[in-house]
């Protein structure tokens, strides 16, 4: 009876590869002035805004071109079911030493949560982004709730 060996590479460490995602946020917060402000909002989940929707993943940005640019890369490259995952992507790209603590209560469930730090990406560290995970308000149409991810860059003095 032959024997057959499978080998396979499915596993990887997220930890060794690098998350484009880094990158994208990166040159959002960088484009930050001196006191200005960047919110892009990523929502996600079974339902939506009207009983007749199946899904939501929608990207909203305040209509300036850093917003506009994020939210083309988050559209195809996050998971419009599961907000924490998204929300684990971004705060790994944060300097915070409280960013396990952070992912610890997105793995128990644990919202609204938040952080705010400066990015490993970005030498200037007076610019912070703030990794927001809610879920939107109840509704009947949601089937099982929506996650409502921000992501607030901002530039402090």
């Amino acid at each position: 009876m032959p024997i057959l060996v499978l080998a396979t590479s499915c596993s990887t460490d997220p930890e060794r590869t690098e998350d484009q995602m880094c990158a994208q946020l990166a040159a959002f917060a960088a484009t930050t002035q001196s006191g200005q402000r960047h919110e892009v909002v990523l929502r996600g989940g079974w339902g939506g805004d009207t009983a007749d929707v199946l899904k939501t993943h929608d990207c909203r940005h305040s209509g300036d071109a850093p917003g506009q640019a994020l939210c083309a890369y988050l559209m195809p490259n996050t998971s419009w079911e599961f907000g924490h995952y998204n929300a684990k992507r971004a705060a790994a790209c944060l300097d915070s030493a409280s960013r396990k603590d952070f992912m610890t209560r997105l793995d128990r469930g644990e919202v609204p949560v938040e952080i705010t730090s400066s990015l490993q990406m970005l030498s200037n560290k007076r610019i912070l982004l703030t990794v927001r995970l809610a879920a939107a308000p109840p509704s009947a149409s949601a089937v099982s709730g929506l996650s409502v991810l921000t992501l607030l860059a901002e530039s402090r003095h």
